[in-house]
């Protein structure tokens, strides 16, 4: 019958003072009115609006600190999402105030004590108002959070039915003020940042100080002062890993035939032809690509690319990167402009016809290649890039026009001399047999060597224009990867951002660090590469021959002498004697 008055007498109140304006709470003996316990170390959170302003935070856990540190976690969650609404919304410090009073409410203890042994502790619930102000500033907040509830926004309080333990004013019903910091934040806001908080793996860096400017190879993330990992995660660690790796064994097994192939036909090789200069050429060009591999092997792929966390390497701020990449530029410069020179002597030597002069392609396939270094250079274009295992040419329209334009040429040259020798050689077999025909027999290495060459740089320049009409999707993409971090409870480990397949980035590099051990396969295992290391070692064994008998027969000489000396000896003393003698 009590109960049945007393719920009657909560209903007459709430018609009398309005269905709106109060709510019911609900009584948690075990909940305590405690010291907010600090922000976490170098993260600062609520502890500016609590400081002198709020006395006591509401703790509903008998765990009072893990109470606060799960408020914690979720107020930093709810700044993270803050953090990429700055276009969209306003008045998003008002924000995180309301926020901060939501997950950690202030905290009212009844008095004077109404129960014998404690004091009762009621939360103080932000006001409806307050609610209505932070979505009205930012509409996508009205998807988290519903004024509606006037148990967690009250228009003007909430009401605690305390008729069980002693308190008998106002019916048993105890109430409580909502909580508005308005007046706080109007003291304090002009003192006080909007905090931005990064989900990981994302860095915050200050993007209006000098250090950490995009130029200095930090990609930020609008409109946020967040910035992308180095290298971006486009693909999980054990993918990247298999990158490194295939870069590590192919370069350093790539640079060792390079440099095999370079003292054969360069060096060692005795009456150079035009091919011998072409593949020692071909091979010394490889082999600087592949030196910048060795270096990176050497320092530390992380430490040339990635130099500090989030941060790209450029040429300005680390000389490595610069210096690798100047090595690359060469090489693939030259390695290409020396496979379109073998394709043009090629078809030459099918067509029996003059070509141009070697040293006029020792000309241009050098200067071509310095003088497209030096514009890269000159304009600081070379960085280690976002998705990259090497540094280049980062900027489109640079590594377009110094690069994968004068490629495409070459390419399209070289391919046009491939298929004119095809063709010939098709002619050419129809009236002699193939294995009779020395001329044609000579080319077959040649050919197979510029076909394999011309189609992999071919590929390359398919995966990088495929790459380039896809770049804005790319970067389109990063809203779902910032989605994915703000909704991952793993520390991002499952969100990647959208890049190229990993096949075929994969084979992109391959193909980088193939050149070199296939330029073996095809020369360096041949007769005349052997025959160059033979007569080198014959010539060794020669030498240490002759040698070797030089200090024998000096070594027998001097015997000789010393022979001829003790005898001389032996002869002045028994002259002596007989001078004694007389």
């Amino acid at each position: 019958m009590k109960l049945v008055i007393l719920i009657i007498c909560l209903v007459f109140i709430k018609i009398i003072r309005g269905s709106d304006d109060y709510d019911f709470g609900v009584v948690n003996l075990g909940a305590k009115c405690l010291n907010y316990i600090g922000d976490p170390i170098d993260q600062p959170l609520c502890e500016n609006i609590f400081s002198k302003n709020i006395e006591k935070i509401y703790s509903s856990d008998d765990d009072t600190q893990n109470s606060q540190i799960s408020s914690q976690q979720t107020i930093v969650k709810s700044f993270q999402a803050l953090t990429f609404l700055q276009s969209q919304c306003n008045d998003l410090l008002f924000a995180q105030f309301g926020i901060c009073s939501i997950y950690l409410s202030p905290c009212i203890q009844t008095t004077p004590m109404i129960t014998p042994l404690k004091n009762i502790s009621l939360p103080q619930r932000l006001c409806k108002s307050v609610c209505e102000r932070m979505v009205s500033n930012c509409s996508r907040l009205s998807e988290k959070i519903d004024c509606s509830i006037s148990f967690i926004f009250p228009k003007i309080g909430t009401f605690y039915n305390l008729s069980d333990y002693g308190y008998n004013d106002n019916d048993g019903l105890y109430e409580v003020p909502c909580f508005d910091p308005t007046t706080i934040y109007n003291n304090i806001s002009s003192n006080r940042n909007f905090i931005e908080i990064c989900p990981t793996p994302l860095l915050l860096k200050n993007s209006s100080d000098s250090k950490y400017y995009s130029k200095r190879g930090y990609t930020y993330i609008s409109p946020t002062n967040c910035v992308l990992p180095c290298p971006v995660p486009n693909y999980p660690k054990e993918k990247w890993d298999q990158i490194l790796t295939m870069s590590k064994i192919l370069s350093s097994i790539s640079f060792a035939c390079s440099v095999y192939n370079l003292i054969s036909f360069g060096i060692l090789k005795k009456g150079k032809s035009k091919y011998t200069i072409c593949i020692a050429s071909f091979s010394g060009s490889i082999a600087l690509v592949n030196l910048g591999d060795i270096i990176k092997i050497g320092v530390g792929y992380d430490s040339v690319l990635c130099p500090e966390p989030g941060r790209s390497a450029t040429q300005t701020e680390d000389p490595i990167c610069g210096l690798t990449a100047a090595l690359f530029h060469i090489g693939i410069c030259n390695c290409v402009l020396w496979s379109t020179t073998m394709c043009i002597y090629l078809y030459g030597a099918i067509k029996q016809i003059k070509t141009f002069r070697l040293r006029w392609f020792i000309i241009f396939n050098t200067s071509f290649s310095l003088i497209s270094l030096l514009i890269a250079a000159a304009s600081s274009k070379f960085e280690a890039g976002t998705g990259s295992i090497e540094c280049w040419i980062r900027d489109r329209w640079y590594v377009i026009c110094l690069f994968w334009i004068p490629c495409s040429i070459a390419l399209l040259i070289g391919t046009i001399c491939i298929i004119a020798v095809i063709i010939e050689i098709y002619k050419i077999s129809k009236n002699v047999k193939l294995s009779e025909s020395e001329a044609i027999l000579r080319q077959i290495k040649p050919l197979i060597s510029v076909i394999l060459i011309s189609g992999s740089f071919t590929y390359l320049l398919i995966i990088f224009f495929d790459i380039e009409r896809n770049f804005g999707g790319y970067r389109s993409a990063v809203s779902d990867y910032v989605l994915c971090l703000l909704n991952s409870s793993d520390g991002g480990e499952e969100c990647h951002t959208k890049g190229p397949s990993f096949n075929p980035y994969f084979m992109f590099y391959f193909f980088m660090r193939f050149f070199g051990i296939l330029f073996f396969l095809i020369y360096g295992t041949s007769k005349n590469a052997r025959d160059c290391w033979k007569e080198l070692f014959i010539k060794i064994k020669n030498t240490i021959s002759d040698t070797s008998s030089t200090l024998n027969s000096n070594s027998g000489g001097s015997g000789i002498n010393q022979k001829q000396q003790q005898q001389q000896q032996q002869q002045q003393q028994q002259n002596e004697i007989k001078l004694e003698k007389l």
